[in-house]
């Protein structure tokens, strides 16, 4: 009975620290909305220029193929001596220069050289454009010249593409998801460490050691409270803001998703006290946080793909629970999958979580 009361405590503590309160609910809404209107993984409006130095309709007419939303025409240039000035002042993603005798070449059978000059200072709309242009390119020789799969030789492979999971391949689904994940871990990690810190501050630990309050009761408080912070955010965030106002649909058991958001809270709340045991003032709370929740985005597979990390950080990525919890997740969430499908997620969690959550403790209380 008394730790309910102290969890009722803690939980009233948080809706009266007014900057606390806004910061989560700002997570959960305005965040999760921002990551996935404001960042797009698609070629969109993509400034480039031209060099036509053929000045033929046949060039003309292969231009006009580079249509919006995905780029934007800006106008041709008379020499290629604008073009790294351009590229030097991001005027631009790209310039394509078609060479003088582009139409001759098409009409006589020949396979002309048109180049193309990246920014790479914008690595990833850069390497978008390259494709995009590569594919509008060459769709655009072989529609004009006639050329058709079988009269190529050797014959071409038709590929017919189709995208599971997510239909449109809209890279906002991916973005909020995953902005979601951060947000649970970000929570989970430093709001049981500054409602234990916060403790130390004002001087209550000594208060709190020689009152009947065992300090079990002080610690598992403290973590089930703020838990049910997160988890509670979580599921408003899913319903208001992914399903309700994004669009975002929920193929797989919320209720699974939320039991593995459980076993993932705790295995994080370990990590929270870790951080609390070292940790004298709010300030280096912030800190810590940040220097262990980085790594644990870089080794999740959120950031970048398990396949293209070196073979360390790929052996590293086994003591992320982050790692575990993003693609059970993302099987629940977009594959709706069941649990047969996402066990082996959750004893990876648990089997990171259990000895993360006694350490935790049990430096915890040896330092207090």
């Amino acid at each position: 009975m008394r730790l309910f009361v102290l969890i009722y405590k803690e939980l009233l503590q948080f809706v009266r620290n007014k900057g606390l309160f806004i910061f989560v609910i700002y997570l959960f809404t305005a965040d999760l909305y921002i990551s996935a209107n404001g960042i797009d993984l698609t070629l969109k409006n993509a400034k480039f220029y031209v060099v036509d130095e053929d000045m033929s309709v046949i060039s003309r007419q292969m231009i006009s193929e580079f249509t919006e939303p995905w780029f934007s025409f800006q106008g041709y240039l008379q020499n290629k001596n604008k073009v790294e000035n351009l590229l030097m002042r991001d005027m631009a993603v790209g310039v394509i220069v078609i060479p003088e005798d582009f139409s001759k070449s098409i009409k006589s059978g020949k396979t002309p050289e048109i180049a193309m000059f990246i920014n790479g200072t914008e690595s990833t709309s850069g390497y978008l454009f390259s494709g995009y242009a590569t594919r509008i390119i060459n769709d655009f020789i072989i529609d004009y010249t006639g050329i058709t799969d079988s009269t190529r030789d050797p014959p071409v492979i038709n590929i017919r593409e189709r995208f599971l999971y997510n239909p449109n391949a809209d890279s906002r689904i991916f973005m909020t998801i995953t902005e979601l994940f951060s947000v649970i871990t970000l929570l989970a990690l430093i709001l049981p460490a500054s409602a234990i810190t916060r403790e130390k501050e004002n001087g209550n630990i000594e208060m709190i050691i020689i009152s009947p309050l065992k300090m079990q009761e002080f610690l598992l408080s403290k973590i089930i409270a703020m838990s049910l912070i997160t988890i509670a955010g979580t599921t408003a965030a899913t319903y208001l803001i992914i399903e309700g106002i994004l669009n975002v649909s929920f193929e797989g058991s919320f209720i699974l998703f939320l039991l593995l958001t459980s076993f993932y809270v705790f295995t994080a709340s370990g990590i929270s006290m870790l951080i609390s045991s070292i940790s004298k003032n709010m300030l280096q709370v912030s800190q810590i946080t940040i220097m262990v929740l980085l790594p644990m985005l870089f080794l999740s597979g959120s950031w970048t793909p398990y396949e293209s990390m070196p073979v360390l950080f790929q052996k590293l990525t086994y003591i992320s629970p982050l790692k575990y919890y993003l693609e059970g997740s993302f099987d629940v969430i977009l594959k709706g999958l069941g649990f047969e499908y996402v066990f082996t997620d959750f004893i990876g969690i648990t089997l990171l979580g259990i000895p993360t959550f006694i350490a935790g403790a049990y430096f915890l209380v040896k330092k207090i």
